[in-house]
Order: C-alpha cells, then sequence, then structure tokens
C-alpha cells in the first residue's frame, strides 16, 4: 500500500469525514472583522456552519480558546486541576441559543464575553465559585444570541465576565484621570 502523503481517512486532520470543515471549506468565508469596527454585536453566522457539540479538557494542563472561532450550539468543559479561558469577544455563533456545561474540579474556567449576548447563567458551587462578573451591561435585545452557562464548581471557580472589547484599557483610563487632573 502507497502512501498518497496525505492524511489517513480516519485521522483527525482528514477533511472528509469532518462536515464542518467540509462545509466551511467549501462556502465564501468573510474575514474576521476587528471588535473595534463592528461594535460589541456579535458575530450571528448561518446555522449550516455552527457545528452541534465541541468541548475542552484540561486535566492537570491549561487550555485557551480565543481569537476568531465558531461556538457550537453545545460546548462542554472539563477542568480537573486545571485552567479553561474561553475568550467569547471574537466569537462566530448562530442566532438563537448555545450553551456551554462546565464541570470543574480544583480548577479554573473563566468566560469572557462581549455584550452584544445574552448570558443566563446557572451554577452549582461547592466550596467554590459560579460567578458573573460586568464591567459593561450585558444586552437585553430580544433577538440578540443567547449564551446559557450551566454546570458545577467542586473546590474551584468558574467566572463568567462581560466586558466591552472596545472599552479603553486601564493604561488609558489612568492617562484620562491625570490629564483630567491637570486642567
Amino acid at each position: 500500500m502507497q502512501n498518497s502523503g496525505g492524511p489517513h481517512p480516519g485521522s483527525r486532520n482528514s477533511r472528509t469525514h469532518n462536515p464542518v470543515s467540509v462545509l466551511v471549506n467549501s462556502t465564501p468565508h468573510s474575514p474576521p472583522v476587528p471588535a473595534s469596527e463592528r461594535g460589541s454585536a456579535p458575530v450571528v453566522i448561518a446555522e449550516t456552519l455552527v457545528p452541534a457539540r465541541r468541548g475542552a479538557v484540561a486535566f492537570l494542563s491549561s487550555t485557551n480558546r480565543d481569537g476568531d472561532w465558531i461556538l457550537p450550539r453545545s460546548f462542554r468543559v472539563v477542568a480537573f486541576m486545571g485552567n479553561v479561558e474561553l475568550d467569547l469577544t471574537n466569537v462566530r455563533l448562530g442566532s438563537g441559543e448555545s450553551h456551554i456545561e462546565i464541570r470543574c474540579i480544583f480548577g479554573n474556567v473563566e468566560i469572557t464575553v462581549p455584550p452584544g449576548i445574552r448570558i443566563e447563567v446557572e451554577g452549582a458551587p461547592f466550596i467554590g465559585i459560579f460567578e458573573v462578573t460586568r464591567s459593561a451591561p450585558s444586552t437585553t435585545a430580544p433577538d440578540a444570541p443567547v449564551l446559557r452557562v450551566t454546570g458545577t464548581s467542586h473546590f474551584g471557580a468558574v467566572t463568567v465576565k462581560v466586558v466591552d472589547p472596545n472599552a479603553p484599557g486601564w493604561i488609558e483610563r489612568i492617562r484620562a484621570k491625570l490629564s483630567s487632573k491637570k486642567e
């Protein structure tokens, strides 16, 4: 049997067995839009491009998901003595509801959400934390995509942060305060 140099049909790198990869590669894909140009509104994509399920596992390790990526309808996170960071500020998602289910044991899960996505959080901490912090108000628009975060935290921390990616950073805020005091 001769090796063609390409991925094995059953391997994870094979495009023929991953319908989402085939669909994404066969449709026109718009380039990522910088957050400064699109405001805090999320990028809503066609339902056919949204995968049904994906996940992230951190077992004595750290996993980071950021940049331009597609949030599936159901995303499962497991952190056992590990750290998972999900940055949704540049995420592409389908209209309607997406769900992130979390199991955190002696670990940390941090989800950063832009204000253009409505969030619903229901968590059950046991000697741990399951909280939402807001540095910007979430949208209340009825047609905005909904992110539902559920799960448990045992001796760990789950934090959902709502932040405006276009808000000035701490250095800019300090400079603004210093310049206002000089006047």
